[in-house]
């Protein structure tokens, strides 16, 4: 009893640990939302204790950089007691719920009124990932809109330049939502402090058709931003180039993908041919059509392959307009073959036969050629089919009377 007594009295804990020696060291190596989260828990004893292990570098705050099972559990206490922690509302100037899909916004109230926060990311998602989540996430428009509005209220003062919104409330357009009522005034704001295109130093544009000037306000792309880049923030005009850079804009369509703006020095863009829609290069992989060689993004690329899997074996693919006109397909089993494989009649490829105005792969002409049909043209298509058919089955004979002699 006395050795465990003696053990009890012996054991330390964390709490009893001094927060500006070991476990500020130990913070120190932990990333920042980690680091910040720590301190929350540690934040028993006295406000003191855990800005000690926060730090007071909090320019940033992306919680993309922890596990992201460990984001997703957050809930709004969490989050709250975190920008508490680091003195948000006089500190941070960046911040991005990133996989936080299980807070209503509630816990943002640390940031009201803020004259430091320049953005706030809400789509949940990390970089360059699309944010249509399923199910939708429990973000609310009437927890974080009253938290928003503290914010661009103070006007001058107000240091807000970017606003990423969730899928979630920009997918159906309302124009008698709150969430609309905030765009108009969001839009308001931003087009008051609106600077010039940093390349050619003209007045950003105003008469975007259906767009109220810095915020996209019709259907397409709803809620998002105008001539802003995403990652620095600096503003182009849609018109300007670099010449060095082979004419490319310098800012960016939004995104189809990600639904941001970035511009060149940023993140490049480039251009499905087949839907004109923008992609950033570091959202999806686009490919060439074999064919017209065009960029295609994944959503254009043709499902239809050749049944000699020489799209496979080669990595061709093609674009949804090509696709059509460079394939043939059998009329019975509606099998495809590219045209390269059918004019350089590789075996089983579709074939036109000029006697029965049929177009057959060579398994179906096969087939009904040993269906009794008599067909001149058929049989001879078939014939190189039917020959290297009698071959294999011969080999096969072969093989099994070697076994069964062994």
């Amino acid at each position: 009893m006395a050795s465990e007594s003696s053990q009890q009295r012996s054991m330390i804990y964390l709490s009893d640990l001094s927060t500006t020696g070991a476990l500020a060291h130990v913070s120190s190596f932990l990333a920042a939302p980690s680091r910040a989260l720590f301190a929350v828990a540690l934040n028993s004893r006295d406000v003191d204790s855990s800005s000690a292990i926060a730090g007071d570098s909090w320019a940033a705050l992306d919680f993309g950089h922890i596990e992201k099972g460990l984001a997703a559990k957050l809930i709004d206490v969490d989050i709250r007691g975190v920008l508490l922690s680091i003195d948000a509302v006089n500190s941070l100037k960046r911040l991005r719920l990133t996989n936080c899909i299980n807070i209503s916004g509630v816990g943002l109230q640390p940031l009201r009124g803020s004259i430091i926060i320049e953005q706030i990311d809400l789509s949940l998602v990390g970089d360059h990932e699309s944010p249509n989540l399923d199910p939708d996430p429990s973000i609310s428009c009437v927890e974080v809109l009253p938290i928003l509005d503290s914010i661009i209220e103070r006007g001058e003062d107000c240091s807000l330049e970017h606003l990423q919104f969730p899928n979630k409330w920009r997918k159906e357009r309302n124009t008698e939502s709150d969430f609309h009522a905030f765009l108009t005034r969001y839009n308001d704001y931003l087009s008051s402090r609106a600077d010039v295109c940093l390349k050619c130093s003209r007045n950003l544009p105003d008469n975007l058709p259906g767009d109220g000037h810095m915020l996209r306000m019709s259907y397409y792309q709803y809620g998002t931003q105008n001539f802003t880049c995403y990652d620095c923030k600096k503003q182009y005009c849609h018109d300007c180039v670099e010449e060095d850079e082979d004419d490319a804009f310098c800012m960016s369509s939004t995104c189809y993908n990600c639904n941001k703006s970035y511009c060149l020095n940023c993140s490049r863009e480039w251009q499905c041919t087949s839907c004109c829609q923008g992609y950033c290069m570091d959202c999806i992989d686009m490919k060439q059509c074999f064919r017209c060689e065009d960029d295609t993004c994944p959503d254009c690329f043709s499902e239809i392959s050749c049944g000699n899997n020489c799209c496979e074996d080669e990595g061709k693919i093609w674009c949804d307009t090509c696709a059509p006109e460079d394939f043939r397909w059998c009329a019975k089993c509606n099998e495809s073959y590219c045209t390269d494989c059918c004019f350089s009649n590789v075996l089983y490829a579709v074939q036109f036969c000029d006697d029965c105005d049929q177009s057959l792969c060579g398994k179906c002409r096969m087939k009904t050629r040993r269906e009794g049909r008599n067909c001149t043209g058929c049989y001879q298509i078939a014939f190189k089919a039917l020959t290297e058919d009698k071959e294999s089955l011969r080999n096969e004979n072969e093989e099994l009377r070697s076994e069964i002699n062994e």
